[in-house]
């Protein structure tokens, strides 16, 4: 009896366990690919949403990195507030004091002595059947020593008003062009689109990349505005010596070199500004500087985008580098 209930049990027990088997074998066959398929999808849209953002993120904050740079700054400033100042003190006071207390002197000095040198070729000359051809000489020496006494006394004041001269044409272009903070850049997202993680990592790193590049740009382009502003101080500071060797024949060409380079370093800062101010012209054009990439929501287009955004900031570095020798070379050499 015992032995016969066991065996229907037995087989009672199995046939569920059968039957149960069966129906969970036909549901999952039943669609095994999608689920699968719709965690797979939402996953790479996920990550590529994330590096889609994270590149978005980066390139705006280049973006806003770049418009800070500007004539907004040492570019706009007056000669007597050019790099601030500490205090009561600024660089302006320090650098007039130098002038005023040691540089003057010397200048004075060496026109003396080239007046002195002067003197004396004249009384070499002169005899006594040629008494008036030596006074007039005498004459023109007593002017020409008061025209570069006055020169090199009011040296400092001239080499200020040459750099307000230049500031005026900074004044003029950055009111003319602005200084790029309006102008609307394209992100590099929007030719993008695609969902391909290896292209979006790829993006991520020239990103990461470029983002290095833009923060040195930011560095060179405070760097070359403030030693121009130092050189310029200096400079002006030092401009009774070049004065007084302009009035000597010999010496005159060194004076002349001098005010050309003052020039120059002037001028550099109306290069820096073109440079600052077209730059963000330049990068939004860089999309219609994409030969060769047909669809413009393309990965290839993306990555082409990016790469000429690298490029064009390691060109800027290089040109405010060279910024300095171009506007010498506007002026001669």
């Amino acid at each position: 009896m015992s032995t016969n209930f066991r065996k229907a049990l037995a087989e009672e027990g199995f046939a569920i366990a059968f039957s149960t088997t069966v129906l969970l074998c036909a549901l999952l066959f039943a669609a095994p690919a999608p689920a699968f398929a719709d965690i797979a999808s939402d996953i790479n849209a996920w990550l590529c949403g994330i590096l889609r953002d994270t590149c978005n993120w980066i390139f705006a904050g280049q973006t806003d990195m770049l418009r800070s740079i500007g004539a907004d700054g040492v570019l706009s400033a007056g000669f007597e507030q050019m790099l601030g100042s500490a205090g009561t003190v600024t660089m302006y006071d320090l650098v007039r004091g130098a002038w005023r207390a040691a540089i003057l002197p010397i200048g004075c000095g060496m026109l003396s002595f080239v007046f002195t040198v002067q003197l004396i070729k004249v009384s070499q000359k002169m005899d006594g059947n040629a008494s008036m051809p030596g006074v007039k000489e005498v004459v023109f020496m007593l002017v020409f020593f008061a025209v570069f006494l006055f020169l090199i006394q009011n040296s400092f004041d001239l080499m200020q008003a040459v750099y307000e001269v230049v500031k005026l044409a900074i004044d003029r272009v950055a009111g003319l062009l602005g200084n790029g903070a309006a102008i609307d850049l394209a992100e590099v997202s929007i030719t993008t689109t695609d969902d391909d993680v290896a292209a979006l990592l790829a993006m991520l790193v020239v990103a990461l990349a470029s983002w290095l590049v833009v923060i040195v740009a930011y560095v060179v382009a405070l760097v070359v505005s403030w030693a121009r502003a130092i050189q310029i101080y200096v400079m002006a500071a030092f401009s009774p010596i070049p004065f007084a060797l302009m009035s000597l024949d010999e010496t005159r060409q060194m004076g002349v070199g001098y005010l050309k380079n003052f020039a120059a370093v002037c001028l550099a800062g109306v290069v820096i500004l073109v440079l600052l101010v077209s730059f963000p012209i330049v990068l939004g054009g860089l999309d219609a500087a994409s030969a060769g990439v047909p669809v413009v929501d393309s990965i290839v287009g993306g990555l082409s985008y990016a790469l000429q955004y690298l490029a064009m900031c390691v060109l800027l570095i290089l040109s405010l580098v060279k910024s300095g020798s171009w506007a010498r070379d506007v002026m001669g050499g």
